[in-house]
């Protein structure tokens, strides 16, 4: 709970808790809407994306769900407060607060820190004193490539197999929310529709792109770029999965965006490798929505926040210790500069 306010963020699954008033919802991912459900009756803040696959996916009355705009200061209970895009999945925004007692604080949520961020009016025009930091990848050996260079790399990939044999069906593994732009540069290099499940079709329409809109179907026959969740892309699911279009396609290729697929041995993602059974490839891409270790350390450096509290990898004490020297070093670099 911030100072002088009643308010949280992302804390779902303690249920209501006493002495809160407002509850912030940063983006529609499980492990931070967890715990609300259609039963919930507190207000919940969030923006139109976010809004709708609340009310679409988990059923909680509409009443409850404070739709609150995107880069436009709001006034909620007496405290201003800004929503940013985190870079994240559709409809993840950065929370800026200007607290009763005259402290800022960054909430990020889950987010890809990008040097655009440096360009937020927002953020050019205040003093951050508290950073609310999304650690996931807070650790040197995670400096994975930029989005485009991935995305660049997955579609070329891609363009090249399937003019090597027409016949190649490409999947992109995906999560409820998320990796969209993968499958969306497939279908554009491919000239494809993509192929959805009726609940993932859905769960698209809630993020309000004509963009999306236009290149989906339910219809997997029509589609050459097949959506499956992250946890089907095995060889034994994938091979069940080209049996069921054997008429029209006698190879697979899946590719599976996740930072954790990096590894130190691989220096470019020209070095990327397939794993292949027969007539199936998997390429780990390492494409992330959460930023790499750099990524984090600029960010900071340019934000040069008085505080950092990191919101993941904070279960034990070595991890916490370990991050708090990375922050102590980056803020210590900044300094020596000035």
């Amino acid at each position: 709970m911030f100072s002088g306010t009643k308010f949280v963020v992302d804390a779902f699954r303690y249920g209501e808790i006493e002495g809160i008033s407002s509850y912030f919802l940063t983006h529609f991912h499980s492990d931070h809407y967890g715990g609300l459900t259609r039963s919930s009756t507190f207000p919940i803040y969030c923006n139109r994306i976010t809004g709708n696959l609340v009310k679409s996916k988990l059923r909680v009355a509409e009443q409850y769900v404070h739709i609150l705009p995107m880069n436009t200061e709001v006034n909620v209970e007496g405290v201003r407060v800004i929503l940013l895009d985190a870079n994240h999945c559709p409809g993840a925004a950065m929370l800026l607060f200007f607290l009763p007692d005259g402290q800022t604080v960054l909430h990020t949520g889950d987010f890809r820190a990008d040097p655009s961020m440096e360009t937020y009016p927002e953020l050019l025009g205040c003093r951050v004193q508290t950073l609310y930091l999304d650690t996931t990848y807070c650790s040197p050996e995670y400096t994975f490539p930029r989005q485009q260079e991935v995305i660049n790399f997955t579609a070329s990939t891609a363009f090249e197999l399937v003019t090597l044999n027409p016949r190649t069906l490409l999947v992109c593994g995906s999560y409820s929310v998320g990796k969209e732009k993968v499958f969306l540069a497939l279908a554009e290099v491919l000239g494809s529709k993509v192929g959805l499940s009726r609940d993932k079709y859905n769960t698209m329409c809630c993020l309000e792109s004509q963009q999306i809109k236009e290149r989906i179907t339910t219809d997997w026959k029509a589609a050459q770029v097949h959506v499956l969740p992250m946890m089907q892309l095995s060889f034994k699911n994938l091979k069940s999965h080209l049996a069921r279009f054997s008429a029209q396609y006698d190879r697979l290729v899946a590719f599976k965006p996740t930072g954790w697929t990096f590894s130190e041995q691989v220096q470019s993602v020209e070095d990327i490798e397939p794993q292949i059974s027969g007539n199936i490839s998997i390429y780990g891409i390492p494409y992330s929505e959460h930023s790499s270790f750099l990524e984090l350390k600029r960010f900071v450096q340019w934000l040069k926040p008085l505080k950092i509290i990191p919101t993941v990898n904070v279960g034990s004490w070595s991890s916490r210790k370990a991050m708090e020297r990375c922050f102590s070093d980056w803020l210590s670099e900044t300094r020596a500069k000035l």
